[in-house]
């Protein structure tokens, strides 16, 4: 019951930013709508098309949702070994989704309708922020669909590529009722911004940054409006003061912020690296779509060039605004590092939100040969990108397959220490096989010693203080999944049930296995473990 209640509040959320899509599209003629909506089903396909959906962190989420779910089922052991923090956490949404979806699916399945629910959600939220900003802007519509299968989503990384659409919606929806403040508008925004913040930290962070300078470039002129509207964000902002004294964000070293990556970024910006993940013909959608977007925001730039602006007016144009924005996030992404604390991949994440969000500064041509040029142009991009998830999709899905293989040998409630030494396998920047190890602790109450998420303050599963890890350090998953030969194997035979290994070892991780474990199957690159009998004289 407490998982469909505070799930109900961003699923409210995607349902309202849903309406307010599919009015935009009934205000168009039927055969738009309609590209729309296949557009959109085609995206679905390469979820549905394979039983296992590649991602690197997608198994862990998976799993640890269904800790949550069956915490207090007694017949698995999860409350022997982890506990769950209740507090007001980060990422919270990933999992309360999950596992609200596996009261009613089985993991496999209940992950599906999270990711069609997401790649609905992408499109619906951005494209309600374009129509937001501006009514009409059809064509620019079109360029979303190639950023829903980014590198961040395809990582695994559920709870940010959720927090985008909010972010969006966030920011269409303050720009719809900026002229018309109510309680009930400030009640809404701040709970889209809850939702933000309970999706991940940093497009929470960069919602707040984004809204704050629209409030100040918008009423500028107006500061008692100008006022009103930044203490309308206060109660939103109070979480970022409930997290963080607490986190391990500001307990590790000071950030380093200066321009010595400049000429990597930029590289990685202007060919659409984030498009690139499951292979690297993915470059040529990420040339395709880096390409079509600098000549759009250079037409726009040459159709713009006349325009003066009116001395008299009491506001910016909104693309003056979004433009201020945009730069800002960029000097962000060049001059922040590429983690903080315990938190990754930040450079990626900032240039995800800045080139969607660059899309509502394109002006669109007033001709129809324009809209149908650039219109077909942007559907064939889609369409390449879409057969290109497909055919990789499947490939890498033989491979988990086969990881999987010995799913069903594992009884219930057993302690499992997976090892991989082939973390890609075909996959060009996803470590798919990184966590694919959750699977075997699926629906059988298995513990898995390599959940990574119990390192991290920012999930809410952790072990409980008494468990023994394989290594003192604070960050040993860390090392087990990359330096797994500091592992002494035979000490911690006591411990586990099974041993996972994927791939050919390392010397010393061999012979622990040789001296201290016995081989129970071998398929392939897979092969099952278990401990020797200790008391066998």
């Amino acid at each position: 019951m407490l998982l469909r209640l505070r799930a109900q509040p961003t699923i409210g959320l995607f349902i309202l930013a849903g309406r307010n899509f599919l009015s935009t599209c009934f205000r168009y003629s039927s055969p738009f709508q309609l590209i729309l909506v296949i557009l959109i089903g085609l995206h679905l396909i390469p979820i549905w098309i394979c039983h296992y959906f590649p991602t690197q962190d997608g198994p862990s989420h998976l799993y640890n949702a269904q800790i949550i779910r069956e915490y207090w089922n007694s017949s698995y052991q999860f409350q022997e070994f982890y506990d769950i923090q209740w507090s007001p956490l980060p990422n919270w949404i990933t999992h309360f989704l999950l596992a609200s979806l596996l009261l009613i699916f089985p993991p496999i399945l209940a992950e599906k309708v999270f990711l069609s629910l997401y790649v609905i959600c992408f499109p619906t939220a951005v494209i309600y922020f374009l129509n937001s900003i501006e009514v009409g802007k059809r064509t620019v519509y079109l360029m979303v669909f190639p950023f829903i299968y980014n590198y961040l989503f395809l990582m695994g990384f559920y709870s940010f590529a959720l927090s985008v659409p909010f972010y969006f919606l966030a920011l269409g929806y303050w720009w719809r009722h900026k002229d018309n403040l109510s309680v009930k508008t400030i009640i809404l925004l701040n709970l889209i911004l809850v939702a933000t913040y309970f999706s991940h930290l940093i497009s929470y962070g960069l919602a707040l940054i984004s809204l704050g300078l629209l409030i100040i470039l918008y009423y500028y002129k107006r500061p008692p409006l100008l006022l009103t509207h930044l203490c309308g964000l206060i109660p939103a902002s109070s979480l970022m003061l409930v997290y963080l004294p607490s986190s391990d964000l500001l307990s590790g070293e000071t950030p380093k912020i200066g321009l010595s990556r400049l000429p990597v970024l930029l590289t990685k910006l202007l060919s659409m690296e984030i498009l690139i993940s499951w292979d690297e013909s993915q470059a040529i959608v990420g040339y395709l779509v880096s390409g079509t977007l600098i000549f759009l925001l250079t037409y726009t730039l040459w159709e713009t060039r006349d325009m003066q602006s009116d001395r008299n007016a009491k506001t910016y144009s909104y693309r003056a605004m979004f433009l201020v924005i945009c730069l800002c996030l960029l000097v962000l992404y060049l001059i922040l590092p590429w983690s903080v604390g315990p938190g990754g991949w930040l450079n990626d994440r900032i240039a995800m939100l800045v080139c969607v969000l660059s899309l509502v500064l394109i002006k669109e041509g007033n001709h129809g040969w324009w809209r149908f040029g650039v219109g077909g142009w942007l559907i064939l991009i889609s369409l390449l990108n879409v057969l290109q998830l497909g055919y990789h999709c499947q490939i890498l899905d033989k491979e988990l397959r086969a990881f999987n293989a010995k799913v069903m040998t594992i009884e219930k409630n057993q302690v499992l220490l997976p090892l991989f030494f082939d973390g890609m396998g075909s996959a060009h920047r996803i470590g798919i096989f990184v966590n694919a190890g959750n699977y075997y602790c699926l629906d059988n109450g298995g513990i898995n010693v390599a959940n990574y998420e119990t390192n991290y303050d920012y999930f809410p599963v952790k072990f409980k203080d008494r468990f023994q890890p394989p290594l003192p350090k604070k960050e040993w998953v860390v090392v087990l999944h990359w330096q797994p030969e500091e592992i002494d194997l035979c000490s911690y035979a006591q411990y586990v049930d099974y041993v996972l290994l994927w791939g050919k070892p390392d010397p010393v991780t061999a012979k622990y296995l040789e001296i201290c474990y016995h081989n129970i199957s071998t398929d392939g690159q897979l092969k099952l473990f278990k401990p020797e009998d200790l008391n066998q004289e």
